[in-house]
Formats: structure tokens, C-alpha cells, sequence
């Protein structure tokens, strides 16, 4: 189910008082772009407005969320691993990291060095070339960012050695952010399509146009989308948003709604092994 903003925090506010499998809090982010993090966005926002859904990381990894944002000359690649907000950070009443965390930590600590393999940096570049435009970007740079959304802030706030403990574990490229923390700022950050990388390309699930000015250089036959999105971009009565193709100057909603392949209205964004990794 979707909200209004004020409604939304609400409801997730609730949710995360409530002891839930992990799926359960990823089904309602995913639901919900807005609580999507926004760490390291650069000045360009994030990619086509599009944050895919457990993107793999070859054969071993996976993470629960990715998008790309660009400069004017690199990417961020924000990989995004969310845990549960009833998991604990420290160990009783101690300032020593739980086990779980710990663990959680170790897990960015795999991702970061998997990235390491110049093959395996550019298996990550196809994975996600369909969103590196417009094409003079394809093969910038890309710098790799881990989020990691874990526990309550009440664990900490309030305790000056715990909150510098937490302090100590950001670096350049990774942050800890409690499940509190996705509540803030609702109405300033813009609402997602949650995207699937499939074999032919990726999948968007949202069917409303939230950024016309993206499909100017998208390509749509790396893209599947529902009958009702195609229709809209199709029928959309806007001219202002263009492209060039082969030499000739189009509306760029029509061209991509009439290029782009559409899913099956049987696809779901549900997958049965997300229960797995919860048992």
C-alpha cells in the first residue's frame, strides 16, 4: 500500500516498533521508494530515477538495493544491505559491537572486496549499463558506496561512547543508518521506480511517468514496462521532451513507450527465496 508523506511515516514508524522477518521491512520500502537511503546521491540525483531491487553480485553476493548517481565526470554505485530495526548493535550494556552487526559489517567488508576484480567491476558495469546515460557516460568511472540500514538509534543516542563508536565506523564509502534515520525528510526526496535486472535488461515496476525528462536518453529496448505505463507515455500529450533519432527529432515518451518490451502481467516483484534468507 502507498501513502501520502505524513501518512507514510506513520505507518513505517509503526512497522519498525513490530518484530518482522527482514522481507517484511523490504516489502514496504519497496512499496514505498521514498524511504529508499539517499546517501552519497551526487549533484545529478539519482540515475533515471530508478533503484533496483537485489541486484547480484556474481554468484555469491547479492544486495537488497542499488542505484547509480553521476557527476559531471564519475558515478556512485550506492549498494544498500537492510538488516532488521529490532537487531541490536552493541552487546548488552557493553560499547562492544554485537555479533549480528558485526556480521552485517563483515558482509559490506565481502562486497567491498569482491569489487576489487577488475572482472568483477565490469560484470557490476553490464549489470546496471542500461541506467550509465546518457552514452558519452557509459564507461566513466564508477566508485563503489555501501549502506548498511540497521537497528534503532535509542540504542545510542544519549550515550556520548556509543555514538562515537557508530561514528567510527563511517568511512568514505560506507555508512550505518538506522531504520529512524529513513523516516526523515520524506517530502524532499523523490518517489522511485523499483527496477529488476533480468537477462534482456531490466524491469520497471511503477506505472506512472515520474521523470519525463529521462527517456530523452534511456534506451528503451533495455527496459520492460507494464501495458498501462506504455499506454501512458504513448498517449502523453507533452512535446517539450525530445530526442534524436537517427537524424530525426521525436517525442521521446512516445519513442520509448512504443520501443520498449512489455512485461507480463503475470511478473511480480515478489521472490520466493527472499523467505529463505529469513528462516
Amino acid at each position: 500500500m502507498k501513502y501520502p508523506v505524513e501518512e507514510l511515516r506513520e505507518a513505517y514508524l509503526k512497522l519498525i516498533d513490530e518484530e518482522h522477518v527482514e522481507s517484511v521491512y523490504q516489502t514496504f520500502i519497496e512499496q514505498n521508494t521514498r524511504l529508499v537511503p539517499r546517501e552519497f546521491v551526487q549533484n545529478h540525483s539519482i540515475s533515471n530515477k530508478i533503484v533496483l531491487r537485489k541486484p547480484s553480485l556474481g554468484a555469491d553476493y547479492k544486495s537488497d538495493f542499488a542505484f547509480l548517481s553521476k557527476s559531471s565526470s564519475n558515478w556512485n554505485a550506492v549498494h544498500i544491505e537492510i538488516e532488521k530495526p529490532w537487531m541490536k548493535y552493541f552487546k548488552g550494556s557493553s560499547q562492544k559491537l554485537s555479533t549480528p552487526f558485526q556480521n552485517a559489517i563483515d558482509q559490506i567488508n565481502d562486497w567491498r572486496a569482491w569489487f576489487q576484480s577488475t572482472a568483477n567491476a565490469e560484470a557490476f558495469r553490464n549489470i546496471v549499463r542500461p541506467l550509465l546515460n546518457p552514452e558519452g557516460m557509459t564507461n566513466n568511472p564508477i566508485n563503489h558506496k555501501f549502506v548498511l540500514v540497521y537497528g534503532r538509534r535509542a540504542e545510542y543516542i544519549g550515550n556520548p561512547q556509543r555514538v562515537n563508536k557508530m561514528a567510527s565506523l563511517k568511512t568514505h564509502d560506507f555508512t550505518v543508518m538506522s531504520f529512524d534515520s529513513l523516516a526523515e525528510s520524506l517530502d524532499s526526496k523523490p518517489e522511485l521506480s523499483l527496477g529488476i535486472r533480468k537477462n534482456d535488461g531490466i524491469e520497471l515496476y511503477r506505472d506512472e511517468v515520474l521523470d519525463p525528462f529521462m527517456y530523452g536518453s534511456m534506451e528503451p529496448t533495455l527496459f520492460s514496462i507494464s501495458e498501462k505505463l506504455r499506454d501512458l507515455m504513448i498517449n502523453d500529450p507533452r512535446e517539450n521532451y525530445r530526442r534524436i533519432v537517427d537524424g530525426k527529432d521525436l517525442n521521446a515518451l512516445h519513442y520509448f513507450g512504443q520501443n520498449a518490451r512489455v512485461r507480463s502481467e503475470e511478473s511480480t516483484v515478489v521472490e520466493q527465496a527472499d523467505d529463505e534468507e529469513d528462516a
